[in-house]
């Protein structure tokens, strides 16, 4: 099962740089409008390595890690440690809860092993972007993001006591508040590698990162005659986080759609008037409150020639089945967005699966209010707003071998970029 090493990570020297200005989301969630922010920021913020603006952004990368590192600007713990790392956020109406995980290092498995599952599709184009990096710098500068099941909170109780010492780095970034500690007790690591090796490990974010490892690491090997399989390039960086834990919360992603050639609402409407039972609602607020309470398959519509918001509640005399064709496993045939994808894009818009995945006619947004404003804007034609997928359902998918469609599960709060980094030599 998993293998957990602790490692000797790269940090901000706290002497030269403030933590809060260097650090920044992962690179696939940064827009343009925040790159700039975050370059602007600080000379040495992280985003410089994981998403740089120069024309060649891999050789820029190492040149700043290259000299950061002489600088000072970025130090390597001397020994090998692991990182807890706690996030605190609020998930509305005044509550707060904080995921709970740590930082370590893990042996890169095939996904045939059934040690690591994924339970997203990659495309090939930010597979090679991260490639690109991980050849040019021979680091990890961003976690994978992975579950695993600990109803008995084992593992949690070996890092709970920390929250008694102060935090080596503590930083709020957009809301969220990160601490993270370093776990020098060999005890304290040791306990939590033997507990790891009976789990099953989940990668919930990071699929890309994850599977470009194993192609670096493939590559290595072959240019390592000397290769004995114990070389960091083996392993990657990666942050584990307990399933059964209370603080692990699924944000819905909606589709909001532009750009279709011809489209006709009212023709839109008939149709799904075919398979759905149409309520329209007065508004946003009413709208999500409904899509929330719904007991059966349901998604909220934003229309933007009518102006108006519909709850699409699938009919009780038409099964998944009867709209959902495709030749795939009942774990992923029934999840909310294989129907939004094959029975409404594809079947009903025309958008193919191909233009999906490239996203021709598709934006994907975390608010609902954003998806809306698009459509109301005139940017955008329609939204489809979802409910979060379950966690029970990410499991069943990954369990059974399968993965699930591109944004699937928005996995929140988001692992920040820069808080430790992992430079794949000794």
């Amino acid at each position: 099962m998993p293998e957990i090493i602790p490692f000797r990570g790269v940090f901000y020297n706290p002497a030269l740089v403030h933590i809060d200005e260097v650090v920044a989301p992962p690179y696939d969630v940064i827009s343009p409008e925040q790159q700039q922010k975050l370059y602007e920021r600080n000379p040495y913020n992280v985003v410089r390595l994981i998403l740089g603006r120069e024309e060649d952004r891999y050789a820029s990368a190492a040149k700043h890690l290259r000299e950061w590192t002489e600088r000072s600007i970025l130090r390597r713990d001397a020994e090998p440690v692991l990182y807890a790392l706690w996030q605190t956020f609020n998930v509305g109406n005044g509550k707060s809860v904080t995921r709970k995980g740590f930082i370590a290092l893990c042996r890169l498995e095939e996904f045939e092993q059934r040690v690591i599952l994924p339970h997203e599709k990659t495309l090939a184009k930010p597979r090679e972007d991260r490639f690109r990096l991980f050849k040019a710098t021979n680091s990890n500068f961003s976690q994978v993001f992975s579950l695993y099941s600990d109803p008995d909170h084992e593992v949690d109780s070996v890092l709970n006591g920390l929250a008694k010492s102060p935090p080596h780095s503590d930083v709020v970034f957009e809301d969220v508040q990160n601490r993270l500690w370093k776990v020098h007790d060999a005890d304290a690591i040791g306990r939590i590698q033997r507990l790891m090796q009976s789990k099953q490990v989940l990668i919930a974010d990071g699929h890309h990162r994850y599977e470009t490892a194993l192609a670096y690491r493939d590559l290595m090997r072959s240019q390592n005659p000397g290769h004995n399989g114990n070389e960091l390039y083996n392993y990657v960086m990666m942050f584990f986080t307990n399933v059964d834990d209370d603080g692990l919360v699924i944000f819905p992603t909606h589709r909001v759609v532009h750009s279709l050639a011809s489209f006709e609402p009212e023709s839109l409407l008939q149709k799904l008037e075919d398979i759905f039972l149409l309520r329209e609602c007065k508004d946003r607020e009413s709208l999500m409150m409904a899509l929330s309470a719904s007991p059966v398959r349901s998604f909220g519509l934003a229309v933007r020639e009518i102006q108006s918001l519909f709850l699409l509640s699938l009919k009780p005399t038409i099964s998944v089945a009867d709209i959902v064709a495709d030749e795939m496993p009942r774990e992923v045939k029934d999840l909310d967005v294989t129907v939004l994808h094959a029975a409404i894009l594809r079947d009903v818009l025309g958008i193919s699966a191909e233009a999906q995945e490239l996203k021709r006619n598709l934006t994907y947004v975390r608010e609902p209010s954003e998806a809306c404003e698009m459509v109301s804007s005139g940017q955008a034609q329609l939204a489809f707003l979802m409910n979060p997928t379950r966690i029970d359902e990410v499991r069943r998918a990954a369990k059974a071998g399968h993965t699930m469609p591109q944004k699937s599960t928005y996995f929140y709060p988001k692992l920040l970029s820069g808080l430790v980094l992992n430079i794949m030599s000794e």
